[in-house]
């Protein structure tokens, strides 16, 4: 005699259907309940210095009552990096149940260069901070020879086409004085000769240099030499052009 089967019943039907369902709403639960109690109360910065903090939160444009688990950190970054230009990096936090912490890092001013009429402050990573006038930019190093490409207030340095240096390269020379204590002791760097670069340094050197040189070595070599070589009262030109590297020639100034 042949077996009966037995119908199988068919087991969690409905609890299939009912498991994304309860998923959806358990996630929905969990966002209302984010947005209702993790408010913003608090706003504090720190790191300001040149800005207030009510400067820098206004900038940012969180306000009180916000919804802290939403806030778009970089958009917050990025508000704050390009209203105040002397600021260079903001790091946004979130400290649950209700505080914004605001870190900030300021920057300062190595040297001025002319663009669109006027002179433009920068940074040592070729932020433009400002534009001023010949008086004020006299108090910093100057870059001559060479102009900025339609500078803008926090926006990054170009130069115009056709200069015998990028500006990426620049700034390395600039960051190279600074690391080893020459930018204090410079008064400008002269790009109008399309050959070699010119730095007047310490009142009393002019020192020159190949577009492609390694700035980290010759900016060394040139503390090295006119601290511990070259006397007090000695002026002359400075030729870090020779053909070997570890050479330089002195001529002195005849007068």
């Amino acid at each position: 005699m042949p077996r009966k089967r037995k119908k199988r019943r068919r087991r969690g039907g409905l609890g299939r259907l009912l498991r994304p369902l309860s998923v959806l709403l358990a996630a929905v639960a969990i966002v209302a309940a984010l947005t209702m109690f993790f408010k913003v109360e608090n706003i504090v910065v720190t790191g300001a210095g040149r800005y207030g903090a009510n400067e820098i939160i206004a900038a940012s444009g969180v306000e009180i009552g916000d919804n802290l688990v939403l806030l778009d950190r970089y958009r917050i970054a990025q508000r704050i990096y390009t209203s105040l230009p002397y600021i260079t990096d903001v790091r946004p936090r979130q400290e649950f149940p209700s505080t914004l912490n605001i870190e900030v890092t300021e920057t300062k001013t190595v040297a001025a260069i002319q663009g669109a009429g006027a002179y433009w402050l920068i940074n040592a990573g070729g932020k433009l901070l400002e534009a001023v006038d010949a008086v004020k930019a006299a108090d910093y190093l100057q870059i001559t020879g060479v102009q900025a490409e339609e500078p803008v207030v926090s926006g990054a340095l170009t130069l115009q086409e056709g200069s015998p240096i990028t500006a990426g390269r620049l700034l390395e020379l600039v960051e190279a004085m600074d690391q080893l204590g020459a930018l204090s002791r410079s008064d400008s760097i002269d790009c109008s000769d399309p050959r070699v670069l010119l730095l007047n340094y310490d009142g009393r050197f002019r020192v020159e240099m190949f577009y492609d040189a390694n700035f980290q070595f010759k900016i060394a070599s040139l503390v090295k030499i006119t601290g511990e070589e070259l006397q007090p009262n000695e002026t002359g030109t400075l030729r870090m052009t020779m053909s070997d590297d570890y050479e330089v020639r002195y001529i002195p100034d005849m007068g």
